[in-house]
């Protein structure tokens, strides 16, 4: 039982990053660009429910960390695109797929992936809460950092007069830590899944497009 369980966990490994390898390709072999940006918030749907999934331990503490962490992302981003006072001047592209309020539904959902991912590379340095918190908050800027040019460039978001307030990056940390600090609260236990599988495939995924995309 074990041993299929390892095989299914690495065929799910293996499926995350071929996905994210045919995307890296896909944006970088010209024909085929326009058909891959199309495909962006189904891809991130689809690999995103393939790690929740994987992740889940039958515990509703989980469903609930998830529902509240998309409602307060969902949340902060539509305050954040209609006022400025979260991350600055910025709004959405076409890029992400349907809106509502003039923000993607997605992005709450990549939001949860995200912080998931650091919270899960947090866990395998401490087990502190505070320590835990602040490690995944920084994990998260540091991911955002190689986001933010990329993500302007496959029209994911665009930034007033094309600069990157420094309002963004602290915003994204506080959001990150009091998400992993909420985690920690609730007592949420996951299965070892493919979260921090998915930060990694990502940040090469998008390091990738920053190297090479023009």
């Amino acid at each position: 039982m074990e041993r299929t369980k390892n095989l299914v966990k690495h065929k799910e490994m293996l499926f995350l990053y071929l996905i994210f390898s045919v995307g890296i390709f896909g944006h970088l072999f010209y024909p085929l660009r326009e058909l891959m940006l199309f495909l962006t918030p189904v891809t991130l749907l689809l690999t995103g429910t393939l790690v929740l999934f994987t992740s889940y331990k039958g515990s509703n503490k989980f469903l609930k960390w998830i529902i509240l962490t998309y409602l307060l992302t969902f949340a902060l981003e539509v305050i954040g695109v209609k006022t400025g006072l979260v991350f600055g001047e910025y709004k959405y592209g076409e890029t992400l797929g349907l809106k509502l309020f003039e923000v993607p539904l997605i992005i709450g959902f990549n939001w949860i992936l995200v912080i998931l991912g650091t919270i899960s590379v947090a866990q395998l340095i401490t087990q502190n809460v505070l320590a835990n918190s602040l490690i995944a908050a920084t994990i998260s800027v540091i991911f955002d950092l190689v986001l933010e040019p990329i993500a302007i460039k496959l029209d994911y978001w665009q930034w007033s007069q094309n600069v990157i307030p420094i309002q963004n990056y602290i915003a994204w940390f506080l959001i990150a830590f009091i998400s992993a600090l909420l985690f920690s609260i609730l007592k949420v236990k996951m299965q070892s899944g493919l979260s921090k599988h998915y930060l990694l495939v990502q940040f090469i995924f998008f390091v990738s497009l920053l190297l090479f995309y023009s």
